[in-house]
């Protein structure tokens, strides 16, 4: 298994894994996604060009991701943070090292960013339903929680 970058070739597989990515999430109005597919083209590029793509492989075949966006905060765009904004491997994978390689390419290079000064901090966000990673032990910190309103 191999994690690497992606290229315009694994926009079909990434595409397929953000499709059980949407299934998955607990908020039921983004399952059964209908893609525009200009636009998810375009946030693609734009993640390749202003972000991170990674993909986890295993004898030619993508079974997993981590995409990151670089953003300016709302209220002092100087300050640039990457922003995980999707981390998913394939269900029948989830036993595998592939998750863990993903999130540890993605702190080292979110680390090198850091340090280069081209980010002020990286984040990672986990769904309800993750399991615990354990993540305040790995060296990250939790900032704040988002809530859905369901009344």
């Amino acid at each position: 298994m191999i994690i690497r970058d992606a290229t315009t070739n694994d926009w079909k597989d990434i595409k397929r894994l953000m499709v059980d990515f949407a299934n998955f999430n607990p908020v039921e109005d983004l399952r059964q996604p209908e893609y525009n597919e200009r636009h998810t083209d375009s946030v693609l590029f734009t993640l390749s060009k202003q972000g991170m793509m990674l993909v986890a492989e295993d004898n030619e075949r993508v079974l997993g991701m981590l995409l990151a966006s670089l953003i300016g905060d709302t209220w002092l765009p100087h300050k640039v943070r990457m922003v995980e904004v999707a981390w998913w491997v394939e269900t029948d994978y989830r036993k595998t090292t592939a998750g863990a390689r993903l999130l540890k390419e993605y702190i080292a290079r979110g680390v090198a960013m850091k340090e280069a000064g081209t980010i002020s901090s990286f984040t990672l966000t986990t769904l309800a339903t993750t399991p615990d990673l354990k993540l305040q032990d790995r060296g990250w910190e939790v900032i704040d929680y988002n809530w859905i309103y369901r009344g």
